[in-house]
């Protein structure tokens, strides 16, 4: 799976590029591309990479990303077996700044927009009270056509620029801080993260993915996204050991094993470090919202 500068095209009767993908699984690379998107996934479950933030997501799940900044949503390994019970169910809006004409969003009236287009330079979740009517009117301008379609996509867009409720992802500047060859190598490594978090991991191997030397590797992984390789295995280990904490009945040390932790003190310590919490306040805690 190689990363991409994607190409997004609108259709020839609208100036946006509006789709819904039903699939069974997502199957897109780490990539970028210079258009503005707004995304809700109304049914699917996995792991999301936005610049140099990892995180899990569910239904629900509601962004605004701004050009360049790369990101993916990967499914969680049940998605990948064949399960006729899982599918993935994705509403995506793509734009450019001149999708409506030279300027038009440096109308007056559309400054907090332009306050929106620059905090989706690092990924913004939406959350709380406006979500579902943000994502009601994501769908309607995907049923719409015409003059109706850009009105609903102008109402989708203030919508999300005035909410107050929601969470800025990534670090600041990481958007149009990588190239094509940058992101070839960091999604090679991500991707081997992703698939062998549960085993050890040493750095010669991962280092050796990418054709550099282990020294030569620590330096570069942490210059491009501004952590170590080791943060960011954890962060992917603690992630699943959260999911299992809440969908499964395995002990403590049951989950620590399956994350891919071979001493429970040291899981222990990565899951407060991550989390801020003890794994079983994090269960008490999140079991009691849902």
């Amino acid at each position: 799976m190689q990363p991409a500068l994607e190409k997004i095209l609108p259709s020839g009767t609208s100036s946006l590029a509006v789709k819904r993908e039903i699939t069974d699984y997502m199957d897109y690379p780490w990539h970028y591309h210079p258009e503005f998107e707004i995304i809700f996934v109304e049914k699917s479950y996995g792991i999301r990479f936005m610049g140099n933030h990892i995180g899990n997501f569910t239904d629900g799940d509601l962004m605004f990303i701004s050009p360049n900044l790369p990101h993916v949503w990967r499914n969680d390994k049940d998605f990948y077996q064949h399960n006729e019970d899982l599918k993935v169910d994705v509403y995506v809006i793509h734009f450019n700044e001149n999708s409506l004409g030279q300027g038009f969003f440096d109308l007056v009236e559309f400054t907090h927009i332009k306050k929106l287009f620059q905090r989706g330079q690092q990924g913004v979740q939406i959350q709380g009270a406006d979500h579902g009517a943000i994502a009601e009117l994501i769908k309607s301008t995907y049923r719409a056509s015409g003059i109706e379609r850009l009105s609903l996509f102008l109402k989708t867009l203030d919508r999300i620029a005035h909410t107050k409720d929601y969470e800025l992802l990534s670090s600041p500047g990481y958007a149009n801080s990588v190239n094509d060859n940058d992101t070839e190598r960091i999604n090679k490594v991500m991707n081997f993260l992703m698939k062998n978090y549960n085993r050890d991991v040493t750095i010669e191997e991962t280092a050796a993915l990418v054709n550099l030397s282990k020294a030569s590797f620590c330096r570069y992984f942490k210059s491009r996204t501004n952590k170590t390789c080791f943060q960011v295995l954890n962060e992917i280990r603690i992630l699943n050991a959260c999911k299992l904490l809440l969908k499964s009945d395995m002990t403590v040390s049951e989950i620590s094993f399956e994350s891919g932790y071979n001493n429970l003190s040291h899981f222990n310590r990565q899951f407060r470090l991550i989390t801020g919490l003890t794994a079983k306040a994090y269960a008490r805690k999140y079991l009691k919202e849902i």
